[in-house]
């Protein structure tokens, strides 16, 4: 009798309480209530309006004959087989085939004089240099050294080596997981290219590769020493870009947090490029709705306002900065078309979020935090905030806040241990560095993001709401006394960053009273040069307006501002459309999870102008294209299931 006492689980008792059934029945009942009212027909209405939208014009024709196609689609049918045909009989088409045949051929052996040869002339120049500045008291650059030491290494293990390239892939478990799981890359394709094999003899390679390794060295001197492993791995990598696009939305969202704003916008460049050489030729298809109607018209809104600006010299870049990253958004919904790719895509962002929230935890204990960002007298308790690979914690904790919400929906929905571990880990390490970026607009914004998500997650979760609402008394004492100090002092006037964003806010809105119809144009420097005619006195300088939806009006006017907060209702009747039909698990897990995230980032919006940074500005509209690229999957998806079952 004991045993089976002993034994009786949570959710029997549970299910015999009197409240708890209550409870939840007020969460379903409201649930319901809210899907059901005008406000949710409305929000839940995308399907109906995307049907009418791609019916339009030729839906009776269609009735009348299914194989109907009306004359401007037969014209691009036939343009792009013609298109096709002459690219790939073209120079640059066979360039690119012949340059992957060639690299894929080549012996471990070649490719390790090449680095051998690179580190002993880079040694060189660090020796060279080294007694040239040897009276000025400069150090040696312990990243040379480092790129050096280990190209060595890398040169002696890989020179007596016969193997080809892709051998060498094929039998390690690494690259073959890297290049085939990661990548995409498909190895049948590879292998039958590569099996087309390479006349060149081993020794001219071999001695045109110790040539080129040893000038590279000898460049070494006066170039940043990452830039030539970045170099010689960027040319596999824009080759795969080529070959497969998707791979490259994958690959700007690994590497968004640690490459300079420029790089990205050549990469960015580049896999547009690609996407449209794929479409003319039929290879990949460009597909719009609605949403990405919103997204348009938002854009075109957005980068003319760069035109029609009050000083057209400083909206230029910033123009072509911007209109480059804003192509990301189409880039994911019409690359990102399977549930492989979208896993491939949400694992590169919670493994690069992983990698820089532990820089940034290194940086609070043992590096060098920055104490600028923060009032010193009110915060004397806090030695200073990290910022990891990004210039600024407020920017840090922006990117955080976006990652974090899909590592939790990724531990929700893994069922292997060693999978939940991993997403685990990547949840608490984000969760540590977003904490010591002490963002308070972040910390406001990350818990608005959890409520959403649970909320949207499980009917349950209104009934742990209710409870946590009595926990609040004890959070005092679980909390540290510096993260309660900082969290509760969000609206005080006295803090000086507080009482600086309201004054900052008023001279905004002073702007508005004269720009508020056209704008003055997308910037930073236009904004700082005509700022200061509005400002209260004593706060003549700031770089921006501090909140996102003030900026935005004073930047391309009312209209931008209307269109942009269509985009937004626009993007949450598309998620709230999908996640009411009965997809899998998975699916609903993941559109709820980037959908909360980009709600947190909008909160912080209020209190901080989340696109000033271009690297944050292109990681938002990514997010907001895999949660639409999530919808279509499961849209997808669950159409192939019910033909096959049909």
């Amino acid at each position: 009798m004991r045993k089976n006492t002993s034994k009786k689980s949570l959710s029997s008792i549970v299910s015999q309480s009197m409240i708890l059934p209550l409870l939840y029945r007020f969460a379903v009942f409201f649930m319901n209530g809210m899907r059901n009212s005008m406000i949710g027909r409305f929000f839940c209405g995308y399907e109906k309006e995307q049907a009418h939208l791609s019916h339009v014009g030729t839906k009776e024709k269609q009735a009348a004959d299914p194989s109907y196609r009306s004359a401007a689609s037969r014209f691009v049918r036939t343009s792009r087989f013609r298109i096709a045909a002459q690219f790939d009989k073209s120079a640059i088409s066979g360039l690119f085939q012949k340059l992957g045949i060639i690299l894929a051929n080549l012996p471990m052996s070649t490719y390790g004089m090449a680095v051998l040869f690179f580190s002993f002339f880079s040694a060189i120049t660090i020796i060279i240099r080294f007694f040239l500045t040897y009276e000025t008291g400069q150090t040696l650059d312990p990243i040379s050294i480092t790129v050096t030491a280990a190209a060595l290494f890398i040169g002696i293990g890989c020179v007596g080596s016969s193997k080809r390239l892709f051998d060498a892939i094929l039998q390690s478990r690494l690259g073959s997981f890297l290049f085939f799981k990661a990548a995409g890359a498909r190895e049948t394709e590879f292998r039958a290219v590569t099996e087309a094999g390479m006349t060149s003899s081993v020794h001219s390679t071999a001695m045109i590769a110790s040539i080129i390794g040893a000038v590279l060295g000898l460049l070494s001197a006066g170039m940043p020493p990452l830039l030539f492993p970045i170099a010689i791995l960027g040319i596999p990598i824009l080759l795969l870009i080529y070959k497969t696009p998707e791979f490259g939305v994958v690959f700007v969202l690994f590497a968004l947090p640690f490459f300079p704003t420029m790089l990205l916008v050549a990469l960015m460049g580049y896999l547009l490029f690609c996407f449209l050489l794929k479409c003319l030729r039929g290879k990949r298809i460009l597909r719009f709705e609605w949403m990405d109607l919103s997204v348009a018209l938002f854009a075109l809104v957005y980068l003319l306002s760069g035109i029609v600006s009050a000083s057209p010299s400083d909206t230029v870049k910033p123009m072509l900065v911007l209109g480059i990253f804003l192509t990301g958004y189409f880039l994911v919904v019409n690359l990102i078309r399977s549930s492989e790719w979208l896993t491939r895509a949400l694992i590169a962002v919670v493994s690069s979020s992983v990698l820089v929230s532990l820089y940034g935890i290194f940086e609070n204990f043992f590096g060098k935090t920055e104490d600028k960002w923060q009032d010193e007298e009110m915060f004397q308790d806090i030695s200073g905030r990290v910022v990891s690979t990004f210039e600024n914690p407020n920017v840090l904790a922006e990117y955080l806040i976006l990652c974090i919400p899909i590592a939790i929906a990724g531990f929700l929905v893994s069922k292997k241990p060693s999978h939940k571990l991993a997403y685990l880990f990547a949840t608490a390490a984000g969760g540590a560095c977003l904490v010591f970026t002490w963002s308070r607009g972040a910390w406001l914004g990350f818990l608005i993001a959890m409520l959403i998500f649970f909320v949207m997650y499980s009917k349950k979760a209104v009934v742990a709401m209710f409870f946590g609402v009595f926990a609040l008394p004890f959070v005092p004492f679980v909390l540290p006394q510096s993260i309660l100090n900082r969290f509760l002092s969000i609206g005080n006037l006295g803090d000086s960053s507080t009482s600086y964003r309201v004054h900052i806010w008023e001279g905004t809105c002073n702007m508005l009273s004269e720009h508020g119809l056209g704008g003055i144009g997308i910037g930073v420097d236009v904004f700082q040069k005509i700022y200061p005619r509005y400002a209260l006195s004593g706060i003549e300088s700031a770089p921006h307006s501090h909140n996102l939806f003030l900026q935005i009006a004073v930047e391309c006017g009312v209209l931008g501002l209307i269109l942009f907060f269509v985009c937004l209702f626009t993007y949450a009747k598309h998620t709230f459309s999908h996640i009411t039909l009965p997809y899998t698990k998975k699916s609903r897990t993941t559109v709820c999870a980037i959908f909360a995230a980009t709600l947190a980032i909008l909160a912080q919006g209020l209190t901080d102008h989340i696109w000033y940074n271009y690297r944050v500005f292109l990681f938002f509209w990514l997010c907001i294209g895999l949660c639409v690229a999530s919808c279509r999957v499961m849209r997808e998806e669950e159409r192939s299931r019910i033909l096959s079952r049909s």
